[in-house]
């Protein structure tokens, strides 16, 4: 989002986001792989890098908007198959926070 707001100006704040995402009913094939810095957990690849794919002549601020909200939502995906791997088994709830998560099998 930081990305969005600060370079591309698409927003002005981080909380726009969601309500410019919500004008679309899909991100119409437009995914984003956001690796401004690499990827982390659970891949550990410093050298990979950003992309968005899949963009036409379509695609609106709304679509990268979701687009970027999407692909957050998959790291997290990400990360729990990594930790049901690691444990052995499903993972039922996951809580959070304000930064502490708690688990539970």
């Amino acid at each position: 989002m930081q990305w969005l707001r600060d370079q591309m100006q698409f927003i002005k704040s981080s909380a726009e986001i969601e309500s410019l995402a919500k004008q679309v009913e899909s991100t119409d094939g437009v995914f984003l792989v956001p690796a401004f810095v690499g990827l982390g957990a659970p891949y550990w690849d410093p050298q990979a890098r950003a992309a968005i794919v899949g963009m036409t002549r379509g695609t609106s601020r709304a679509h990268l908007a979701r687009a970027t909200l999407e692909a957050m939502a998959l790291q997290n995906v990400d990360i729990l198959a990594a930790m049901e791997k690691d444990l052995g088994k499903k993972v039922s709830m996951v809580r959070v926070d304000g930064g502490a998560a708690q688990m539970i099998c």
